[in-house]
């Protein structure tokens, strides 16, 4: 029985040792901090005439060294007000809109998509770009932290 429990004993003592003799594991490589502007703009507040200028730019990604990236695609989304007439009342409601576009392979919204944009501009309206996917020097691929502007008047 002794040479039992010494035997038990000497087996866990080297198991323990054994688990101990483990190299740590290695961190992956730290993935950049990548921002995203358009016509040099991080979001925030904005006039509809500084909006309706650097709709047309294309979105920039560069992390906090300055290097850029390649956007591989991303989405457009336009919140408006649009108004209807209630069919029972006959009232005419204001309501909460909002038009949506996926942009794939470019950095910058069709020309279509940036006119309707300037024609309909109000204060109020709001544009966000998210779903931002941007594609490092080694091929990988990150999301993008999305940006937002608001019209203020």
């Amino acid at each position: 029985m002794k040479k039992l429990i010494y035997l038990l004993l000497c087996f866990s003592t080297v198991t323990v040792l054994a688990q101990n003799n483990k190299k740590p594991a290695t961190a992956p490589p730290a993935l950049p901090k990548v921002t995203i502007t358009i016509g040099g703009f991080k979001g925030g507040d904005i006039t509809s005439d500084i909006l309706s200028r650097i709709i047309d730019s294309s979105l920039v990604a560069r992390d906090e060294k300055g290097n850029k990236y390649a956007i591989v695609r991303f989405r457009s989304i336009y919140k408006f007000k649009s108004s209807y007439e209630d069919p029972e009342t006959g009232v005419r409601k204001t309501t909460d809109d909002m038009r949506i576009n996926d942009f794939n392979d470019t950095s910058i919204m069709t020309e279509l998509w940036r006119q309707s944009i300037k024609d309909n501009i109000v204060k109020g309206d709001q544009m966000i770009l998210d779903n931002m996917i941007v594609q490092l020097k080694n091929g990988n691929k990150i999301m993008a932290p999305a940006i937002t502007f608001k019209v203020i008047r």
